[in-house]
């Protein structure tokens, strides 16, 4: 069976299904793909990604970098922490033309994957409560570059 798949076939099936569920949910679907983000890092463990040493930021931060570029999902990205937000720059996001497709139907992005992971991390793993706050292309960035701003604080 492959290892690697092309981005188009997995943007195309993204697409039709990120639209139906925003055409059946819509301003729900964020809140549907939240509701996914530990099943989507169970899947990712079940498949080897191992994220069993993330226990802090730094740590969070340099399993996710490793994790999304090693499977081709970016081709870099940085972090950076201030107070309880946590940037992430994100280089050549390989969804990017299936997040401008979406737009030009109406569709907000909600189903990224970097956030995903990032909040399933983040409460499991640090025990955080977690929201992405912006998610938008990096003002003056090239294509596929975005900024991803995380809140974090303390679970209850």
């Amino acid at each position: 069976m492959s290892q690697m798949v092309d981005v188009r076939a997995v943007s195309g099936i993204l697409f039709g299904v990120y639209k139906a569920l925003f055409e059946v949910t819509g301003a729900s679907s964020a809140a549907i793909m939240r509701k996914a983000s530990p099943d989507i890092l169970s899947e990712l463990e079940k498949m080897g990604v191992d994220f069993s040493t993330v226990n802090s930021i730094e740590r969070l931060e340099m399993a996710l970098r490793n994790t999304m570029v090693s499977a081709g999902m970016c081709d870099d990205m940085s972090f950076s922490l201030d107070g309880d937000k946590l940037q992430t720059n994100i280089k050549g996001c390989a969804f990017h033309g299936l997040t401008s497709d979406l737009k030009k139907e109406g569709i907000p992005p909600f189903g990224c994957p970097f956030a995903a992971v990032t909040l399933a991390l983040a409460e499991r793993n640090l025990g955080m409560r977690a929201r992405v706050v912006e998610l938008q292309p990096t003002p003056g960035g090239a294509l596929g570059d975005t900024q991803m701003v995380v809140q974090l604080h303390a679970a209850r």
